[in-house]
């Protein structure tokens, strides 16, 4: 709770999306989290799937080194034109698409994978991409002890195929006391 610090770049991407009354973006316990991790990346490629209006981008910008670029993808042609009118940083790219067709500009290494289906049902391209010892970051999950009725005891498709996947070393964090992470490095 004492980290209150919040780059300039990500209140000009939080503002955006408040203007815009945009509710999903990337909370600042997750970019705390990106920013310490993109902070390690020292050369290569960082993907973002789900741009939204910037602001996991904006954590990630605010501290990855000049060897990097960072590509950032979402669905929505009017967010990434609005992004690109106001976030300009020399490493970065924004592209409005489907986030399978950066398959082709990896492996990266490093994910932020904000989109849902990435996590689910393209997740198996989602994991080709990243490489050897590249890290996956994916938020926006709900610890189990804080299911609803109607999920408890049935099977986490999502869960199981990322924290038990034999070519990754995977774990679940909490980031707030009722959301959650999957942190996952790529080991084969």
């Amino acid at each position: 709770m004492s980290n209150r610090e919040i780059p300039e770049l990500v209140q000009l991407s939080k503002a955006l999306a408040k203007k815009h009354h945009f509710e999903h973006s990337c909370t600042d316990e997750v970019g705390r989290l990106l920013s310490v991790l993109v902070g390690q990346i020292k050369t290569g490629k960082i993907l973002e799937i789900g741009t939204g209006y910037g602001v996991g981008s904006s954590w990630i910008l605010s501290s990855i080194p000049r060897s990097i670029h960072f590509i950032s993808v979402d669905h929505s042609k009017d967010k990434i034109e609005l992004i690109n009118q106001n976030i300009h940083h020399a490493q970065a790219e924004f592209v409005y698409g489907d986030w399978k067709e950066m398959i082709q500009n990896g492996p990266f290494q490093f994910i932020f994978a904000d989109a849902a289906a990435a996590k689910t049902i393209e997740a198996e391209r989602l994991f080709e991409i990243l490489d050897m010892g590249g890290m996956l970051l994916m938020d926006d999950f709900t610890p189990e002890e804080h299911f609803p009725e109607e999920w408890r005891g049935k099977p986490d498709k999502v869960r199981e195929f990322w924290l038990n996947h034999p070519h990754l070393m995977a774990t679940e964090i909490y980031v707030t006391t009722k959301s959650s992470a999957i942190l996952a490095t790529r080991i084969e």
